[in-house]
């Protein structure tokens, strides 16, 4: 429309400043390409008057900008077009409305500012001031409603405000998308203090809508909508159950999933804790209560709202835990933990997992057959069998498995090696992996296990280094490696230590050799040093298994090992038996790059090893194995 010239004499800029009232919740824009964000808007009316003669008011605005400051407003009244302005605030003058008069001067208006930045952007959602030729008419928004896909049962609450007098009540309608159109099922209205309603259960696509009234007997022009679907099959509470053992799981609905009843394999872990919550918060509905079983479901105790814990001691066999939710719909949501307690024996034999699969297909990164080969030769001293696991053998779907439960119920030691990437290892300790544990679960019922590769701190924890854990870590990666393995930080060396001379490949490990630190227990031992095998029988430039070597002018020289880690005791316990021998770097030299802890009760012993074995010299690496394996109880000696 356009205004007559008499009206847009009226549009005064006053440059007022001072405090006012918003209208609105703050909003967050889009991001411009560039990653800029668009500006914000806030808008108030600093005073009105509507009464026979017309209506006058006076309304202000002002603009923030995360990145930047504003520059300038847009501003629109009805459908005119976009005006460009740099006041912050402006006066409105209208005379009273005649429907037989001028079509340029209309019942109801709107009047809309958004703010410009200096990046060009513009607020994507301008805010607006609706009134008539008599009044300022109320606004209303939703400030809780349901997700776009909810379930049956649906909650909403609004609030309502009015510039010039106040909200007297409200009206609301819901709608049913059927037949291709909204058809209302439901109309009410409600007294101003009534600001929530829900509904349910219902089923399909809907529509609600509310609207505010003010106290001129005028409503909300532009009522708060909200579009929603209710999907019968997320009825009830949301459920979620805590294990001390296989992670955490949520259900829905009055059936589990069929994958819930299939045991999981579990060691006999003794003490095993359970914790549960839920919540109907989503589609306004309230838990009354919980209620669950062990094994025997033919008798259940009375609904109760502190009823959310249990634990247990299970015998070996198959076990179940059923719990159930109750929503004030009467809606019951039903969860089952499967699982069968393994008889542990840990005195068969010692397991030795090939986690190793990078590169063995290149002769110079060693083959699967020498690997094996080495880690026989290693373990030939123990007075146990050797049983081995390959966890690429073993894989499902291309992801590499760690051994099954019944295969580390029977090993009194476990020697585990990995590469660094995509491993068993890593697979079992990944954030989202809500099976069972094996090796936390091993450790738990007291096993001993040597770890040794490359980078095993960045697999377990799934995080970048420098790699801490603290007293408040609860993770179950944290957990294991602070509270079973006794490690507190690592720091890797990285690929090549020599950046100013790359050719070199010259990589940070030598050798690792004794600390000064004693096994306790009053068990004094002397480790062996363990220094890189890169030289053949036949001297230089005959290759050993690390065939890496540096060219100086003297000749060739041994190179060092990349990707090994300086890995610290948690809290200086337990001990650091062996430190670096650094090539080229010497950031590296001395540091502690093993921790080793022997309880002196033949179970829970553990080593863990920054640095892989294989690529040491053999005859070093079996003397030194053997005085570990001795502590450990694996020799008879």
């Amino acid at each position: 429309m356009i205004l007559s010239r008499r009206l847009a004499a009226l549009f005064l800029a006053l440059g007022l400043a001072g405090l006012f009232v918003t209208a609105g919740c703050s909003r967050s824009g889009p991001l411009s390409v560039g990653g800029a964000h668009p500006p914000e808007t806030t808008l108030a009316v600093r005073s009105s008057r509507a009464d026979s003669t017309g209506v006058v008011l006076h309304i202000a605005w002002s603009g923030t900008d995360t990145d930047g400051e504003v520059v300038a407003f847009r501003t629109r009244l009805d459908t005119l077009g976009w005006r460009r302005v740099a006041t912050s605030d402006t006066i409105l003058a209208f005379p009273p409305y005649d429907p037989t008069g001028s079509a340029r001067v209309l019942a109801k208006h709107t009047f809309s500012v958004a703010a410009v930045d200096d990046d060009g952007l513009t607020d994507p959602t301008p805010v607006t001031v609706t009134f008539s030729h008599r009044n300022i008419l109320p606004e209303t928004e939703i400030i809780a409603g349901p997700e776009p896909v909810t379930g049956p049962m649906v909650f909403f609450e609004w609030r309502g405000w009015d510039y010039d007098g106040v909200v007297i009540g409200y009206g609301a309608r819901l709608y049913r998308w059927q037949l291709d159109d909204w058809i209302e099922v439901w109309e009410g209205d409600f007294d101003p203090e009534v600001v929530s309603i829900w509904f349910g259960p219902i089923a399909g696509q809907h529509r609600f809508e509310v609207w505010s009234i003010d106290d001129a007997g005028e409503a909300d022009p532009t009522p708060a909508v909200r579009d929603f679907i209710s999907n019968p099959e997320l009825a009830g509470a949301r459920l979620i159950v805590r294990t001390s053992f296989v992670g955490t799981h949520t259900f829905r609905g009055p059936v589990w999933s069929p994958e819930y009843n299939i045991p999981v394999p579990i060691l006999d872990e003794g003490l095993l804790t359970f914790d549960w919550s839920a919540s109907a918060e989503e589609y306004g509905g309230i838990v009354l209560g919980y209620r669950h079983a062990f094994d025997d479901t033919t008798v259940w105790p009375a609904w109760s709202i502190s009823d959310t814990h249990f634990e247990t001691e299970p015998t070996p066999g198959e076990h179940s835990l059923y719990v159930s939710a109750l929503e004030n719909a009467n809606v019951i949501t039903r969860g089952r933990i499967c699982f069968e307690v393994v008889e542990t024996s840990l005195d068969e034999y010692v397991l030795i997992v090939d986690d190793y699969t990078w590169r063995e297909y290149q002769e110079i990164w060693g083959t699967d057959a020498a690997r094996d080969a080495f880690y026989d030769t290693l373990t030939m001293v123990c007075s146990r069998p050797t049983l081995q696991w390959d966890a690429l053998e073993n894989s499902v779907e291309g992801v590499c498995q760690p051994p099954d439960v019944e295969t580390l119920a029977g090993a009194s030691t476990i020697i585990w090696y990995f590469d660094h990437e995509e491993t068993a290892l890593d697979h079992m300790f990944n954030p989202y992996f809500d099976g069972y544990n094996v090796l936390a679960g091993y450790m738990r019922v007291g096993g001993n296990l040597i770890l040794c590769g490359f980078e095993g701190l960045r697999q377990i924890t799934d995080d970048y280094y420098p790699i801490t854990v603290t007293a408040a870590d609860t993770t179950e990666a944290a957990v294991f490696l602070r509270d079973h393995m006794g490690v507190g930080y690592g720091q890797t060396s990285g690929t090549s230590a020599n950046k100013n001379a790359p050719w070199t490949y010259g990589y940070c490990f030598y050798g690792a050799v004794p600390s000064a630190t004693s096994i306790p227990e009053s068990r004094v031992v002397q480790l062996e040093p363990m220094y890189i095998d890169s030289v053949g029988a036949g001297g230089y430039p005959e290759p050993g298994k690390w065939p890496v070597y540096t060219f100086t002018q003297s000749g060739y020289n041994r190179g060092g090992l990349s990707q090994v880690e300086k890995v610290e005791a948690y809290q200086g316990e337990p001990i650091e038996p062996y430190v670096i021998d650094s090539y080229l770097n010497m950031s590296f030299e001395g540091q502690p790059c093993a921790v080793i802890g022997v309880t002196g009760t033949g179970r829970g012993n553990t080593c863990y090893f920054g640095f892989p074995l294989y690529y040491l010299q053999t005859p070093q690496v079996t003397a030194a194995f053997e005085k570990l394996l001795t502590l450990f109880g694996e020799t008879g000696g």
